[in-house]
């Protein structure tokens, strides 16, 4: 109640004052190519423009690279290394990292260079790269297509799993000529990958160490209250499957007023408002500093297609974990049956096992969800437990003990497999 007292208070303020405009996120693809020379604190973030300068304003250097997919999306993907570590005769290893639902590249690095988990990585002398799939600001272009156009949107997590997602992989290992990398999925980033790697088993040869967070691939536990409500209108096939689906996900500027979303851009904003608003739809946390409010609702929601949420909502009322239910008709079409085919996990075979990190307080990765998927899995993966209170959905990211709680042990791990690997190399 109090926290909905704040939303009411901070609308209503809101209703009679006019806030500065953000900056565009839609544009942001527009300047990849900038060059920035600012070395600002985090209290200058908000002021870059991209990924690449974000990353440079923490001291890192950065490259940005566009992949195209085989569909046409044309993707940004960003590059962190480390001066003070790079110069090694011999190729650093490479760390790939996805984000989630209604988010970006962003998302890794909000928590700053000695926490997030991209600058440790770097640091560590690990060569980190940072995916965007279609739609968010960084992927918003195609060959032929205007992000205005409703084909544009007409997308779902299968074609992010089956097309970003290999090319993203085959480009970074063709430029650096190497065979095989560490993955990092982040909720949808998770699943894409589970998908990958049930329907295209060449991949799983492509990964050393795997980490997941909050993974996402059976949902029918999750107690994500936007899930809940949709999944009335979105949780079986319709006709409002392509009316509402064809579009950009919570992009409408005048929702964003009514809900106020966009009032947290500003650090000044009572941060009630903000906490209703990342409560309600990644589980109520206790870890994430303040100080990066403003930081997160500048980059996000994110752009993506709504028929990537419509898919979770899909999930929650299924039970199961396979592709987009495009209807009888659509079913009969693409996968000659009825109902969707189930994602084979029994495909999943790293060399390694999967790393699954979740939680208790996850509205969107229930612990009972994943705990049936490490179940399904078995041997193939190594369940971790964050026995942390008020641990949510976006805490793998932001949480103020991340480096504590997550990072050095997955630092630990992937120096071990990499050493294993080197005297495997030798002999």
């Amino acid at each position: 109640m109090y926290i909905f007292k704040c939303y009411l208070l901070v609308y209503w303020s809101d209703i009679y004052s006019i806030p500065p405009t953000p900056p565009p996120m839609t544009t942001a693809i527009d300047n990849l190519n900038e060059e920035t020379q600012s070395n600002s604190s985090r209290s200058t973030l908000l002021s870059a423009a991209t990924e690449a300068d974000r990353i440079r304003n923490f001291g890192y250097s950065a490259e940005t690279h566009k992949v195209q997919t085989k569909d046409g999306y044309i993707l940004g993907i960003f590059r962190i290394t480390n001066a003070t570590v790079r110069g090694h005769q011999k190729p650093q290893p490479i760390a790939l990292m996805m984000h989630g639902l209604v988010s970006s590249s962003d998302a890794w690095i909000l928590g700053g260079p000695a926490d997030a988990l991209p600058f440790n990585l770097a640091d560590s002398g690990y060569d980190v790269w940072l995916g965007n799939y279609r739609g968010n600001p960084y992927s918003n272009r195609h060959i032929s297509l205007s992000s205005n156009d409703r084909r544009f949107w007409q997308y779902t997590l299968d074609d992010v799993s089956s097309k970003d997602l290999p090319a993203t992989i085959d480009y970074i290992l063709q430029l650096t000529h190497q065979n095989s990398l560490h993955y990092f999925g982040h909720s949808q980033g998770s699943a894409i990958m589970f998908a990958l790697l049930s329907t295209q088993p060449k991949y799983n040869q492509k990964l050393k160490t795997s980490h997941m967070f909050a993974p996402i691939a059976f949902m029918s536990h999750a107690r994500s209250k936007p899930i809940h409500l949709a999944a009335p209108l979105f949780g079986t096939y319709s006709n409002l499957d392509a009316v509402y689906g064809d579009m950009p996900f919570l992009q409408n500027p005048l929702l964003r007023k009514v809900l106020g979303i966009n009032k947290c851009r500003s650090p000044f904003t009572h941060r009630c408002l903000c906490d209703f608003w990342l409560n309600l739809s990644l589980g109520y946390s206790t870890h994430i500093p303040q100080s990066i409010y403003s930081e997160i609702f500048n980059t996000h929601p994110a752009s993506c297609s709504t028929h990537q949420f419509i898919h979770l909502v899909q999930a929650y009322v299924s039970g199961h974990f396979r592709p987009y239910d495009h209807g009888i008709v659509g079913n009969l079409r693409r996968y000659n049956q009825t109902t969707p085919p189930d994602y084979q996990v029994a495909n999943i075979k790293p060399r390694f096992p999967l790393n699954l990190y979740y939680s208790d307080n996850d509205v969107l990765s229930a612990r009972e969800d994943v705990e049936h998927l490490i179940r399904i899995l078995g041997k193939r993966c190594l369940p971790h437990f964050i026995n942390e209170k008020n641990f949510a959905h976006a805490d793998f990211l932001w949480s103020s003990n991340v480096k504590a709680v997550l990072n050095n042990g997955i630092l630990r791990q992937m120096n071990k497999v990499e050493h294993l690997l080197q005297q495997e190399n030798k002999s």
